[in-house]
């Protein structure tokens, strides 16, 4: 690259385009154009093998007089020298103004720019006199966009001695129930850090905690005689009479038409699934496989609004209606609003205290290794077929504790939240954990 003075360059450019104006005034009616804007920029770099930098797509903002790329480059990237191409109109010269230390030359269309020190691009119309001086921004991910960071926001969530417990979020508001001794016990919570406790009324103390789930429209839970029982506003529990007998509450299942809760019902002996929107009424479909979880499993689902067909529910652990282990990890879909299809295929991991939910359009799930730790499973794309260990990006951390039966939840700024569990030694345990994927954040 041949650099030249800049100050006497420009001054002789100038004198050059003035002189031969003058010669020409009366020969001649030409206009010099008054255009110094770029209206195009590439970058291209023999280094960058994998096109990260010519893939890169730059804005313009003419009024700012600034020139970036609005999605980041890799974590990682190294910019060096790069070859530019300018798509000008009429411009008779461009000027770099590189930093680091400062330095300006005339730019010959063909040498490369250090873009890691570029920042200005100045261009000279074909009158000489008008410029128009671009701000160069080339913006790089400062953080690995896919590492899953945790934070332990707190150790001592609950105070008092908890014998089991489960959480939800309701109306924006975590709410965790749990049993201490003799007494049914709720907190409410915006932060996941600090709560306030509950004045828990008509929710019995034989409940299944980990039947409680939120809809929409209230919180219920079935007790260890399958009555059930909601809340609309978490602390008022009323039982709810149902025209058939429940056996277990799912959760909402993804519908190409409206999205019900599916549940298990026993109708004149026969376990079946049925959908329903409020347990007023039910529609009652085909009958669910010997082997099908009715009790203390995890469920998830996924809903591409994309894909008509891609609206599926997932189950893990749990057991069945003989008190048997569920090993397997169940897809479930519903065909045209008269049958739900199952598909159940044995778990390559433990499944028995596992949680499931969803992430970044993935199913994870969190379970137990033989080294009396946790580890997080990703299903990718949500086909809960194919499972893969998480690599070390997503790993938990070492401070992580050992559970089970964690209640999971993520939110709209994609946060997961780990609120308990059942630790090692069948004590409760009443930390709460966040984490998110940096690519995933939210301003």
């Amino acid at each position: 690259m041949t650099i030249k003075y800049f100050s006497w360059s420009l001054t002789l450019l100038l004198g050059i385009i003035i002189f031969s104006s003058c010669l020409n005034t009366n020969d001649s009616d030409t206009e010099f154009l008054s255009d110094a804007q770029i209206y195009g920029i590439t970058l291209s770099a023999a280094y960058d093998s994998t096109g990260i930098l010519a893939n890169a797509k730059f804005s313009i903002d003419q009024r700012a007089s600034l020139i970036y790329n609005r999605d980041s480059l890799d974590f990682g990237f190294e910019p060096k020298d790069a070859y530019l191409t300018l798509e000008l109109k009429f411009a008779t010269g461009v000027v770099i103004h590189l930093q680091n230390p400062d330095s300006t030359y005339f730019w010959n269309n063909t040498d490369s720019v250090d873009i890691s020190r570029l920042k200005y691009i100045e261009v000279v119309a074909q009158d000489g006199i008008t410029t128009k001086k671009y701000e160069f921004k080339l913006n790089i991910h400062q953080q690995n966009p896919h590492l899953l960071v945790w934070t332990q926001l707190t150790d001592m969530y609950l105070n008092l001695p908890v014998d089991a417990q489960k959480t939800i979020v309701f109306n924006n508001k975590f709410y965790t129930y749990y049993r201490s001794g003799q007494s049914i016990k709720g907190v409410e919570s915006s932060n996941g850090i600090t709560n306030t406790q509950l004045d828990i009324i008509g929710l019995p103390l034989n409940v299944q905690f980990s039947s409680i789930i939120s809809t929409p429209t209230g919180i219920y839970a079935l007790d260890n005689s399958y009555n059930l029982y909601k809340t609309n506003d978490g602390a008022l529990w009323t039982i709810v009479p149902t025209i058939y007998p429940l056996k277990a509450i799912y959760g909402i299942l993804p519908s190409v038409s409206t999205d019900s809760l599916l549940t298990t019902i026993d109708d004149r002996g026969v376990l079946k699934f049925a959908k329903t929107l409020d347990f007023t009424s039910f529609h009652v479909m085909n009958a669910i496989p010997n082997d099908f979880p009715v009790t203390q499993f995890s469920a998830a689902n996924i809903k591409d609004t994309t894909v008509v067909w891609r609206k599926y529910m997932f189950l893990s652990g749990g057991k069945n209606a003989d008190n048997a282990l569920n090993s397997k990890i169940w897809i479930i879909q519903e065909e045209d609003n008269i049958k739900i299809s199952t598909s159940g295929k044995t778990a390559p991991m433990p499944t028995q205290g596992s949680t499931l939910f969803p992430y970044d359009q993935n199913i994870y799930m969190l379970t137990t290794a033989t080294e009396s730790k946790n580890v997080l499973y990703i299903s990718e794309k949500g086909n809960g077929i194919a499972w893969n260990l998480a690599d070390s990006l997503q790993a938990l951390p070492s401070s992580f504790n050992y559970r089970t039966n964690a209640s999971i939840i993520v939110d709209e700024k994609n946060y997961i939240w780990i609120f308990g569990g059942t630790s090692e030694r069948q004590t409760e345990l009443t930390d709460v954990w966040r984490g998110r994927l940096n690519r995933l954040a939210v301003n």
